[in-house]
């Protein structure tokens, strides 16, 4: 069987059958493009954000990153609290409290009421209307699960923090991506504040604590001045209390001065707890764009059912050529023979 015998073989088997291939490519074509029409389009904001720090704050060898996430581990926070951002990003806490956000721009509702809006507003061909959860813990926990399909959090290569949120809305993702920016911030900054809080709560505990003991040693000198106002001081019996009164007094004073300088140092860092985040890429238009092209994916299963229905039928004729090409170069032309007229003659049976 020569190549022209096989592909007369195949036009005829082709011809024979090219309704049905037809019907069956316009079939996947109408497939593919409900396909695409079941897909909503789809905005992704992207923002990146770095620490605030001082340069005492931040060796040469350190990046930029570490500062905030901590020196040695580069997902954690600081060495006073050990917290991986990606996953306070992620963690269903943040995203909740997202979630609870009122938007006063648009009519004051929570972010959560916001997304159920958006899902029906901008739903596809086969997509169910979402109803309304019946109450507010409900409604908060489902906003949650959802915000957490559209939320992507990773450090780049050179150590910044990238948030990135998919969604249906341009608003409601800029709403979004703001929302877990401001959270993740707040976070850090509250952390902070509640660690300089304690100290400054202990030390001045520590500090009144000294300074009723130092009062109480005053009363004690006073009281054995008095006593002592007709006797002679110079005797062991007064003079061993006084002086032993007067070195805790010493003593207590030291401890007293340094609880008050870790007073003041603990009074310090809770005013210096501001925000550290600062937002380097807003999470501003243009967006990246997901948008299925109907006529394009109709086009590919057009192309797609053409083919591969058109091999199905043509496949048997395929595999018998190949076969006597195969004979033909082990056994020679003279052996292959039998085989090439069986192969015309079902050719010429199809």
């Amino acid at each position: 069987m020569s190549t022209h015998e096989l592909t007369t073989a195949i036009y005829q088997r082709l011809n024979k059958v090219k309704v049905l291939v037809i019907t069956v490519a316009v079939i996947a074509a109408i497939a593919m493009i409900l396909y695409a029409k079941q897909k909503p389009v789809t905005y992704t904001s992207r923002a990146t954000v770095f620490p605030l720090t001082s340069g005492n704050d931040n060796n040469g060898s350190s990046s930029t990153l570490s500062a905030l996430l901590g020196s040695e581990t580069p997902k954690s926070f600081t060495e006073d609290a050990s917290i991986n951002i990606i996953e306070l990003a992620q963690s269903r806490t943040t995203r909740e409290e997202v979630a609870a956000i009122r938007d006063s721009s648009m009519g004051n509702k929570t972010i959560a009421e916001l997304l159920i809006n958006d899902i029906n507003n901008h739903r596809g061909m086969f997509e169910e209307k979402i109803k309304m959860p019946p109450n507010q813990y409900a409604l908060i926990t489902w906003a949650g699960e959802m915000l957490r399909d559209g939320l992507t959090a990773n450090v780049n290569k050179n150590n910044m923090l990238v948030l990135s949120y998919t969604g249906r809305s341009p608003q409601l993702v800029r709403t979004i991506t703001y929302g877990f920016i401001n959270k993740i911030s707040m976070f850090y900054i509250q952390l902070k504040q509640e660690k300089a809080r304690r100290d400054f709560e202990f030390a001045t505990s520590k500090v009144d604590s000294l300074r009723a003991v130092m009062n109480s040693k005053d009363n004690q000198l006073i009281e054995i001045d008095k006593k002592t106002l007709f006797t002679n001081t110079n005797k062991l019996e007064f003079r061993v209390p006084t002086e032993n009164l007067i070195a805790d007094k010493q003593m207590i004073r030291q401890q007293y001065a340094q609880a008050v300088a870790n007073q003041q140092n603990a009074a310090y860092k809770l005013q210096k707890a501001t925000p550290l985040i600062k937002v380097l890429d807003r999470p501003e238009p243009p967006y990246d764009v997901e948008n299925k092209s109907a006529v394009l994916y109709g086009v590919i299963g057009l192309l797609a059912g053409l083919i591969l229905t058109s091999l199905f039928f043509v496949s048997g004729i395929i595999l018998k050529f190949m076969k006597s090409e195969f004979n033909k170069a082990i056994f020679g032309s003279g052996a292959s023979k039998n085989a090439a007229n069986t192969t015309g003659k079902t050719a010429s049976a199809l």
